[in-house]
């Protein structure tokens, strides 16, 4: 072999080696930091790759170290976080990308809770935002459905002579609807003021709805408070008790009515109740005639001189009486004959 065959395979040799410790040094990390490991499951993680940072408010926290698919054919990302860095368990992890074309990362947005992912923990939050394949399919969907919109417009409106047709209708239009305010101005303006009064009153109505509602519920308070008679007989049960007690007392007075007494004999006996009304009709005329003075209780209690006579002869009798007792036997025997004669 000649000397410059092997100065070639020298060369080519050195070069391998020196391509194999490049991408072997790129890998390696020559500032490495403590890690704890966390897990994430994404619906999909295109364009996502091992070794793609975490970040958190711009700044790299970690990085991505396997990525699986689970058994729900869901992406399962294994990383690694720095251990200087406490992540809260209801944080927010999103697959971006970096700048408009750049790699993609995941992105975490940091939580409330007080409480930290723990090492080997997994966060639960996660999202991913619509990739450039979806956003190019729905803006060919957008555009499609403009393409009809303009096609339906044209079939709708026709041609030019069409377009100006419909111009000048609206142009009349607007015109008609002036001179028709200006004619009506003052009927529109107490409209207006109709529909203002309207709503004034409607307030008011409000206002009395509300302060009724309000004397509802005081009524409700008192009478859950036990306060007034409908609150006591409502809350107070010993009111309730004699309130029961006096309607069964009124069930019995009224089952004894019915069964038996005067009361039952006058509601079920024709006869006493003619024989009572004859009586009370009787009364009636006695009280009448005694009214008109008819009679000898009659003029009695009408006759002003014969109650006067009466009267004066109760007087003389008094007087007889009393001498008659201060009297001896004899004298009061002359005096009675005396009276007589």
């Amino acid at each position: 072999m000649s000397n410059e065959a092997k100065v070639g395979i020298f060369i080519v040799a050195v070069v391998a080696v020196f391509v194999v410790l490049s991408f072997t040094i790129g890998e390696l990390d020559l500032t490495r930091r403590d890690t704890y490991p966390v897990s994430m499951v994404f619906s999909t993680v295109e364009g996502l790759n091992k070794g793609s940072q975490l970040v958190l408010a711009g700044v790299q926290v970690g990085s991505v170290t396997e990525i699986t698919l689970n058994k729900n054919y869901s992406a399962l990302v294994k990383a690694q976080i720095y251990e200087d860095v406490k992540i809260p368990i209801d944080s927010l992890a999103s697959v971006a990308t970096r700048g408009v074309l750049g790699d993609k990362i995941i992105i975490i947005q940091p939580g409330n809770s007080e409480n930290m992912i723990e090492p080997g923990g997994n966060l639960a939050r996660t999202s991913v935002p619509p990739s450039l394949d979806d956003l190019l399919v729905q803006l060919g969907e957008l555009a499609g459905n403009l393409t009809d919109l303009s096609y339906a417009l044209n079939a709708t409106l026709g041609d030019e002579e069409t377009l100006m047709a419909i111009l000048t209708n609206l142009r009349k239009l607007t015109e008609d609807s002036s001179e028709i305010v200006a004619e009506n101005r003052e009927d529109i303006a107490a409209i207006v003021s109709s529909l203002r009064e309207i709503t004034g009153a409607l307030a008011e109505a409000s206002g009395d709805l509300t302060s009724t509602s309000e004397g509802i519920g005081e009524i409700v308070s008192t009478i859950n408070a036990g306060e007034g008679t409908i609150g006591k007989l409502v809350r107070d049960d010993e009111l309730y008790l004699s309130l029961v007690s006096f309607v069964e007392s009124l069930q019995t007075l009224t089952a004894g009515m019915e069964e038996d007494g005067t009361i039952s004999m006058l509601m079920s006996d024709p006869a006493l109740y003619h024989n009572l009304v004859a009586v009370s009709e009787n009364i009636k005329n006695i009280t009448d005639n005694l009214a008109r003075g008819e009679g000898a209780l009659g003029r009695l209690l009408s006759d002003e001189e014969l109650y006067a006579n009466l009267q004066e002869a109760v007087r003389s009798v008094n007087l007889a009486a009393q001498g008659i007792e201060e009297q001896t036997p004899v004298t009061v025997l002359g005096t009675i004959l005396g009276l007589i004669w």
